[in-house]
């Protein structure tokens, strides 16, 4: 509906629902590696093509020297683990290792479903959760906050239902003093042109997971495609 009525008016999507960034910033992200090495050498890249963030997939079998060694090299870089809820609160050790390296956050460590004990984690940990697989509603945004079950969240438009969704999350994590950025589910241009949007909005103020359309398909059937990010 809104993009009709972005149409219809001949307004720019991101203009027409308050955005105020044209210029979108999108982080560089990484899958588990087969080695500590190729991690490393992939993060290099990244920094010499300046992206200002670096998020790193983090499972039970990662390592957090490795996690040290990149923040060691790269003190000021924007550094943060997103583990797919791969962990639960008997892994609380690990969490307070990973808690020294001044990560600028921790995505999704436990459940998928889970609010209560992300609350019960960040109350341990001084470095923030975000939520993202958590978060797939208004009202789950809304609980999740109340509870402190994290400090950052992560939207995605497709997984809150729509664009007017994403927004009313924006804007009440936003009145309640929670930082957002947005994320992406392997959308075409069509998808992530709504993510674009969304990102432009002023509470938006971490480096996005946005991509180019050819990081996931050969040809993207929607016009115009997403092209390549340039530095960052």
């Amino acid at each position: 509906m809104v993009g009709r009525i972005s149409k219809y008016k001949k307004q720019p999507l991101w203009k027409l629902i308050g955005g105020v960034n044209q210029t979108v910033s999108v982080g560089a992200d990484f899958p588990v590696q087969a080695t500590s090495a190729e991690l490393l050498a992939k993060v290099d890249r990244a920094v010499a093509d300046g992206f200002r963030r670096i998020k790193i997939k983090f499972n039970p079998q990662s390592n957090v020297a490795t996690i040290a060694e990149i923040r060691s090299k790269y003190p000021d870089m924007l550094i943060h683990v997103d583990c797919n809820s791969g962990f639960s609160l008997d892994d609380i050790e690990l969490f307070k290792e990973l808690d020294e390296l001044g990560l600028a956050m921790i995505e999704q460590p436990l459940a998928y479903d889970d609010l209560i004990f992300h609350a019960e984690l960040q109350s341990k940990i001084k470095t923030p959760i975000c939520l993202d697989e958590s978060i797939t509603s208004i009202d789950r945004t809304l609980k999740a906050i109340d509870i402190d079950a994290c400090r950052y969240i992560n939207i995605k438009t497709s997984r809150v239902g729509g664009l007017s969704n994403a927004i009313e999350i924006h804007n009440l994590c936003q009145d309640r003093g929670i930082p957002v950025w947005v994320g992406g589910m392997l959308e075409s241009a069509v998808g992530q042109s709504f993510s674009l949007a969304l990102a432009t909005m002023p509470n938006v103020g971490y480096p996005n997971d946005i991509f180019p359309s050819r990081r996931f398909y050969q040809v993207d059937m929607s016009a115009p495609e997403v092209f390549s990010v340039r530095r960052g």
